[in-house]
């Protein structure tokens, strides 16, 4: 009789433990995600790489871009020229991008960032 109590004992404490979560996983934040990065390049080149990357934001409506923009000051302006002509050619909402000047590293170089909700904006 005490087998048989016993056996129903473990059998229903087993299915009550199997039904129990572990609450102790924390789900990380999302993180924002270099997708391109060049350096010297035509207008037909970045307008390409704009492309592809407005295809990743698109996909993503919470998600903002980020550009960072490296280099002189006239290289800068330059790109972020050819940028704003990517922009203005395929009419993409210009406040889903901001756009950053990451100060002169000694050569011209862009970056591309995706950063979905909730994720740290890039920094220089």
């Amino acid at each position: 009789m005490f087998r048989g109590l016993f056996l129903i004992l473990v059998l229903l404490s087993s299915f009550a433990f199997a039904q129990t979560e572990d609450k102790t996983t924390v789900e990380s934040p999302p993180e924002a995600i270099r997708l391109e990065e060049f350096g010297k390049a035509t207008n037909g080149y970045v307008k390409m790489l704009f492309d592809s990357f407005m295809v990743k934001l698109q996909a993503d409506p919470n998600a903002q871009g980020y550009i960072l923009n490296y280099g002189t000051d006239k290289q800068i302006l330059m790109r972020e020229k050819q940028i704003r002509n990517a922009i203005a050619f395929r009419k993409f909402d210009r406040s889903r991008i901001t756009i950053v000047r990451g100060g002169n590293i000694g050569a011209l170089k862009t970056q591309f960032w995706l950063v979905p909700a909730g994720a740290e904006n890039p920094t220089p």
